[in-house]
């Protein structure tokens, strides 16, 4: 008995072992990161080829609350680095304030809040992390939110979809009902438009 015993405590600490392992993974890998077989991942079928020179995405959704609000939640959600990959970023010198409000800008839109971000992955983070920039602007009662990502790195031709993952996982994370009108605006594998002289 002793022996049958003995097997069997091996093999739950077997399985145990494979447990703490498999989720090791998903925290190291993050659930906003697309990975090696991005077809098995969520919202990683948008993958770009060159759009900004690198790989990039642009999408813009109307929000039903007011600036102010998205931008709380916005700088909220990049801050909290939510599966440990965003970061909110701020800099320069001297360094330009998110509040735009007080320029009282109302053309092309009347733009309220600007905001920078970043998204690192396992193999490209902290200076080759892809870029994220926001800008918030109002649109009757509520926002309209344009959200881009750039993947940073040299040579990043490609994103096996990760800048529309990133987006759209972040965008998912603020909690707001999301409009019909969530749109790709340029990039996330979108077709690029026919080039026009500039006379």
């Amino acid at each position: 008995l002793c022996p049958i015993l003995e097997d069997m405590a091996r093999l739950l600490f077997a399985f145990a072992a494979l447990a703490g392992a498999a989720v090791a993974t998903e925290q190291a890998t993050g659930s906003s990161i697309c990975g090696d077989d991005p077809t098995k991942v969520s919202d990683c079928n948008h993958a770009d080829l060159g759009s900004c020179g690198n790989a990039c995405c642009v999408v813009e959704v109307s929000l039903p609350a007011a600036p102010t609000e998205v931008y709380a939640r916005l700088k909220e959600v990049l801050s909290s680095g939510m599966d440990g990959t965003f970061e909110y970023i701020t800099g320069g010198d001297p360094s330009p304030k998110d509040d735009l409000r007080p320029y009282k800008i109302d053309q092309p839109k009347p733009f309220q809040f600007i905001v920078q971000g970043r998204h690192n992955a396992p193999q490209y983070n902290g200076e080759n992390g892809d870029i994220l920039d926001f800008n918030i602007a109002a649109l009757g009662s509520g926002s309209s939110l344009r959200m881009f990502s750039l993947s940073r790195v040299h040579g990043a031709l490609g994103d096996a979809g990760q800048n529309f993952k990133t987006l759209s996982f972040l965008l998912k994370n603020m909690q707001f009902p999301i409009s019909t009108d969530f749109t790709i605006v340029h990039g996330c594998g979108k077709a690029i438009g026919v080039p026009r002289a500039v006379v």
